[in-house]
């Protein structure tokens, strides 16, 4: 009875992971219905086995095009294809009776889940480093990022000019960050780091798309924010410095 109950607990986790998966491949249907065009290499709503939720994929040609970002992304979006089998794969055999299996598939998917966050955060790297080489300290481009990675970014960055005084810091949203799925995902994740650090933070300054971070002014007003991120959701701004 009780390795019974552990196997349950194992694959219990597994088939939260793929309702999970279901429910965010039926909102990636919705949105490429409304315009998105998929490609092989392009992101989909993937949750982490470990958090329920994953990166969105989605390719952005013109924002950015460097092969070893691409190819890496799309290694990601493999690994992620292959943990969701196993995962199905695992529900499929917990519900006939085949506890061996599923908690085999389900173990395999958790190897998958991690080969995709290897190659998520390589290409989040990499492109981070490529956009941001020249920049000055108060400015960071988050092109080429999902929401969670550009978060731990805007994060390093905060934290930075408070230890360097600095009074401000420019945030440039990336294009990949406008579409519907990370918009629901960016907008508690901006009144969050609010909140935290108790600054002040106006959209499209200096210019459109982007975000103007101030220290030592409070928090102040955010009822810009929903009219920013509709903007955001229809590519309306977006600013390249």
């Amino acid at each position: 009875m009780g390795n019974a109950q552990s196997l349950g607990a194992v694959v219990e986790e597994g088939i939260k992971v793929y309702k999970t998966v279901k429910e965010q491949q039926e909102e990636q249907a919705q949105q490429q219905q409304g315009g998105y065009h998929q490609q092989p290499q392009q992101e989909q709503h993937y949750p982490s086995h470990s958090e329920h939720i994953g990166p969105t994929y989605h390719q952005v040609q013109e924002e950015h095009d460097d092969p070893e970002y691409s190819e890496l992304r799309a290694a990601a979006h493999e690994e992620a294809e292959k943990r969701n089998a196993c995962y199905q794969r695992s529900q499929e055999a917990y519900h006939s009776g085949d506890g061996a299996l599923a908690k085999e598939e389900s173990n395999q998917g958790h190897h998958h889940d991690e080969l995709m966050k290897q190659y998520n955060k390589q290409a989040a790297d990499l492109v981070y480093a490529q956009k941001n080489e020249n920049r000055p300290p108060t400015e960071i481009d988050l092109h080429g990022l999902f929401v969670q990675e550009a978060s731990q970014r805007v994060d390093e960055a905060l934290r930075r000019c408070e230890r360097e005084n600095y009074d401000h810091l420019v945030i440039i949203v990336g294009k990949g960050l406008h579409s519907p799925g990370h918009i629901a995902k960016l907008k508690p994740a901006i009144i969050d780091l609010v909140q935290r650090y108790q600054v002040q933070c106006t959209p499209n300054v200096p210019n459109p798309g982007c975000l103007y971070i101030e220290f030592g002014k409070g928090t102040g007003d955010l009822s810009w924010l929903d009219r920013f991120t509709d903007k955001l959701s229809r590519n309306d701004v977006c600013a390249i410095m």
